[in-house]
């Protein structure tokens, strides 16, 4: 004999680079008006046509880059096409006058780009101390590929410099702003819908349509460095508009928030329990959905439970927004009980053990609202399964409260004689085996003892109502010596 143990409820900008293609301004002669002005040791001036705020001349000094002080710029004298006249290896040439050698750092070049100075017309009459030059009204320094490949170098080198300073402009533009953010805790009511898998930046986008936050960008910042923000339930939720992000943080993680809108099957309930919930949140009429109940073909149930929807329903969370069908809610609720079926090999396992998968969730209901303590699940499955393989005709019945209690919808209270006497269905006192269905939500706990019982010769068990263990007994005599005790604690029929 058993005793109700009860049940539980996320430029390159053309500013430094002036575009006029670094071009020499005044052509050729003004190259050599520029050479004249910028002797060895002084700075060259080749920096005319470029102009990049990125650098000043204060930090930069062609001779550096040149290597030695004295290049000048009529060194790039062959960009220009030959002046008429112009002999490149002329007659009578000293290369002693080549380069810098001889060369005492006065004004030694005309503005014309031939000798003058200490070089006369004649015969070379007026030169400084040196040897004859007949041709000096047709001498020009020979160029050098080195300075010209330098001075490339030099326009590279700034270029990328140019790039680099604008991108560090841009990107210091795009990363310094501040996220837009609300203060305080907001204003009004606003209700928000958190999809499953969503993501720190899919939550921020949702709350900022609504205006519950003024960016985005701002609660991903603050979900960023709360690790409890991994703990966000999908939902609807109740929250204000114009709220900080860290308010609308914490709102998220209240249970008062989302508690309007959610609705939890809890372990041991029944099908009536669940639909007059469903029909008092949504406003279905409850026979509607007891008309549903009698014929759920189109829930989704397994082929194995029949036209039983009772133990179908997943203990669990569901989501209940306005204007949802509750037809939606026990179909999901059928389809996460299918889903852990399917994980845990439920049909399968129950085959192996010789029982049909139906059985198994009417012995885990019976369970589940026969005890509270899950580490004795698995021994009330072994007095079910030893009762029901006795052949001795002693335990022709189980004997449950719990069946009889459902039958008649009474779970406060003693049971009556008549009641106990009433030969319905689910009354396994009158009626031998099991009853024809589940008769409450199974627990997975339960759903585990039922696949995986307890080894033992176990024909009784008694709940206390005090202590509320649970005692076993093998045998008539240790039965009686349970039920005493459960007097003593105030139990009674």
């Amino acid at each position: 004999m058993s005793r109700n143990g009860g049940g539980f409820d996320d430029l390159f900008g053309d500013a430094g680079y002036d575009d006029r293609d670094d071009r020499r301004v005044g052509g050729r002669a003004e190259r050599h008006r520029a050479a004249a002005a910028s002797g060895p040791g002084r700075r060259s001036q080749d920096r005319a046509g470029y102009d990049d705020p990125g650098y000043d001349d204060a930090g930069y000094d062609d001779a550096a880059a040149y290597g030695e002080a004295g290049y000048g710029a009529s060194s790039h004298a062959s960009d220009d096409p030959d002046p008429a006249g112009y002999d490149p290896a002329p007659a009578g040439y000293d290369p002693a006058y080549a380069d810098d050698a001889g060369y005492d750092g006065d004004s030694a070049y005309a503005d014309d780009g031939g000798y003058g100075g200490g070089y006369g017309d004649d015969d070379g009459a007026g030169r400084r101390g040196g040897r004859g030059h007949p041709e000096a009204s047709g001498g020009h320094r020979p160029a050098r590929a080195l300075p010209k490949l330098i001075g490339v170098l030099v326009v590279v080198a700034a270029l990328l410099g140019a790039g680099i300073f604008g991108i560090g402009k841009v990107i210091g533009r795009v990363g310094g702003e501040p996220a837009a953010d609300y203060s305080g805790i907001g204003e009004g009511i606003v209700v928000v819908q958190i999809p499953a898998g969503a993501t720190s930046s899919d939550i921020g986008t949702a709350l900022a349509k609504a205006d519950v936050v003024a960016s985005g960008r701002a609660f991903v910042n603050v979900a960023t460095r709360d690790s409890r923000a991994l703990s966000i339930q999908p939902g609807t939720y109740r929250l204000r508009s114009k709220m900080s992000a860290a308010s609308a943080l914490d709102a998220l993680l209240d249970d008062a928030s989302s508690a309007l809108f959610r609705y939890t099957i809890s372990p041991g309930d029944t099908v009536r329990t669940v639909l007059l919930a469903l029909s008092e949140r949504t406003g279905t009429p409850l026979a509607e959905l007891e008309e549903l109940a009698r014929d759920p073909s189109s829930l989704g149930l397994p082929d194995y439970a029949g036209d039983n929807l009772e133990g179908y329903l997943f203990p669990s969370t569901y989501d209940v927004a306005p204007d949802t069908d509750p037809v939606d809610i026990l179909k999901e609720a059928v389809a996460r009980f299918g889903a852990y079926a399917d994980e845990h090999d439920l049909e399968g396992r129950a085959r192996a053990m010789g029982r049909e998968p139906g059985a198994i969730v009417i012995v885990a209901s019976i369970i589940e609202k026969e005890v509270a303590n899950e580490s004795e699940g698995p021994k009330v499955a072994r007095v079910i399964y030893n009762r029901l393989a006795d052949d001795s005709g002693r335990f022709r019945r189980l004997d449950m409260d719990s069946t009889t209690r459902y039958a008649t919808n009474e779970y406060e209270g003693p049971l009556t004689r008549e009641q106990l006497d009433d030969e319905n269905p689910y009354n396994t006192r009158a009626v031998p085996g099991l009853p024809p269905g589940a008769i409450a939500s199974p627990s997975p706990w339960a759903l585990e003892s039922a696949l995986n019982p307890a080894d033992g010769p176990w024909f009784y068990f008694v709940s206390m109502p005090q202590t509320r263990e649970t005692v076993f007994a093998a045998n008539q005599a240790e039965f009686d010596e349970a039920m005493a005790e459960y007097y003593r604690q105030g139990g009674s029929e």
